[in-house]
């Protein structure tokens, strides 16, 4: 992924759409995959029921896939990792600092976890999901 294409283009979360997107990353935190990406399914959801910008769409519809892919690691799915690893990389590929996440270094991480399947090396509970400071977040 090359600079120039970093995907900034995502309107701020407010009310009860922000409400789910923090209940999510809490989740997250915590190692509670199965619970962001039900969080992240509302999100979605709500999203697709107002009629937001496709790119939004698929952005929160990659978020519920890293979730989903943690929890396949976690389980020990390879084909599910794997699976789940290019659909990831499909949705989120070219986005930088969204929602005060730093994209581009999770799906770093989890393009590891991909390639991590059938190795079963790296722990999910351990991963934590880097950060960007609010001036990184949005214009």
């Amino acid at each position: 992924m090359g600079e120039a294409t970093v995907n900034s283009d995502i309107a701020l979360l407010t009310g009860e759409e922000l409400a789910l997107w923090d209940a999510g990353l809490e989740d997250f935190d915590q190692g509670r995959y199965w619970h962001a990406h039900e969080d992240w399914e509302d999100l979605w959801n709500a999203h697709k029921r107002r009629s937001a910008p496709t790119s939004e769409i698929l952005f929160i519809q990659g978020m519920i896939q890293t979730a989903a892919l943690l929890l396949n690691h976690e389980r020990k799915k390879e084909r599910g990792v794997k699976n789940l690893t290019v659909k990831v990389n499909a949705k989120l590929a070219g986005w930088g600092c969204v929602w005060g996440i730093d994209v581009s270094k999770h799906l770093q991480a989890m393009n590891e976890f991909g390639l991590d399947a059938g190795v079963w090396s790296l722990d999910a509970q351990a991963y934590a999901l880097e950060r960007c400071s609010s001036r990184e977040v949005q214009d």
